[in-house]
């Protein structure tokens, strides 16, 4: 017996803004449904510290896409309850 595959690709962006010492990360996904999903994550470096711009990004981004999947649990658990619910938020 053979089962159908599906297979989905969702796209994440990150964007960094970053000066000497601090990097910002900005996550971000659109779902199926067209909800948009943002979370943004920082890095500071500490003033003794060698400047290297890739571990302030890599900081930032892990930050940024670990809210991002936080919002996206949270998403996933409004879909459960809509769904359990028949779609009527007054239940």
């Amino acid at each position: 017996m053979t089962t159908a595959t599906m297979t989905t690709t969702w796209m994440v962006e990150l964007r960094y803004e970053e000066d000497a010492d601090l990097t910002r990360a900005i996550a971000s996904m659109r779902l199926p449904s067209g909800r948009l999903l943002t979370a943004e994550g920082q890095a500071r470096r500490n003033p003794v510290d060698r400047p290297r711009a890739s571990i302030g990004e890599e900081m930032a981004g892990a930050r940024a896409l670990s809210g991002l999947a936080h919002r996206l649990l949270e998403a996933a658990a409004d879909e459960v309850e809509t769904n359990v619910h028949g779609g009527d938020p007054a239940i």
